[in-house]
């Protein structure tokens, strides 16, 4: 059997090579490349989607692989100036398409309520509504301690929004991440697949453990507070105040 050798440069090559250079050497652009108009099907795409995302999931667990691949990846640290101005940015940009606003908040609820987005079951945030609160309450009560903590009761850790004293807490409920009862049926999925009766028994149970304690625990809703303002924190107090 002859000896097929690369046109260009010498090296052998197999005896199925039709057009006698070697696969460093040969021209595999448009035509010449063997897959060159060919496409997958959405049943092979889908499969090879899940094959890459699953082997990719197996190899970030590996901390070596994680390591490896992070050295140098991550550019300068930003200054506190340049979060600043860039937060400007968003909001100005924001100002000038407000129906972009509601768009991406559509979308970011939707992904809540259908569980794309994965909770932080211990995430210590805070919404901008309890942190404006939280201010008012140190404001109209400036002669009372009025603080944010930690609190492990049964050895459970608890976040409460607002404690005051050391026995008033007072809970900010939003309208979404607690289904507010005016905008939600008790079968509605509200986020990560729950329903607004599991969301509100999961506060009750919450507000029990609390209760229990001894702690005298008192709730502002959000649409409460954007309808009515400071009246809305002042009724709280006074209640709460006078049943402490």
């Amino acid at each position: 059997m002859k000896t097929i050798y690369c046109k260009k440069c010498g090296k052998q090559v197999s005896k199925n090579c039709k057009k006698g250079f070697c696969n460093g050497c040969r021209d595999r652009s448009g035509t010449n490349n063997p897959f060159y108009g060919k496409t997958h099907s959405p049943s092979t795409k889908n499969k090879l989607k899940k094959a890459c995302k699953e082997a990719s999931k197996k190899m970030w667990e590996d901390s070596a692989y994680r390591e490896k691949v992070t050295v140098g990846v991550t550019g300068k640290i930003r200054t506190d100036t340049f979060k600043k101005e860039q937060s400007e940015r968003i909001k100005k940009w924001f100002e000038k398409n407000p129906k972009q606003r509601q768009i991406r908040s559509k979308i970011m609820r939707k992904s809540w309520r259908d569980g794309k987005i994965e909770p932080i079951i211990n995430s210590i945030n805070e919404s901008k509504l309890e942190k404006e609160i939280r201010e008012k309450i140190k404001q109209l009560l400036p002669s009372n301690n009025v603080i944010k903590k930690t609190l492990k009761i049964k050895g459970k850790w608890v976040y409460p929004d607002i404690i005051v004293d050391e026995r008033i807490i007072i809970e900010v409920y939003g309208n979404f991440w607690h289904g507010d009862p005016n905008l939600y049926k008790p079968t509605d999925i509200v986020h990560h697949s729950k329903t607004a009766k599991e969301i509100w028994e999961a506060d009750e149970f919450r507000k029990k453990l609390l209760t229990e304690s001894g702690y005298s625990v008192h709730i502002i809703w959000g649409s409460d507070y954007k309808k009515h303002g400071d009246e809305a924190i002042i009724k709280t107090l006074k209640q709460a105040l006078l049943l402490s």
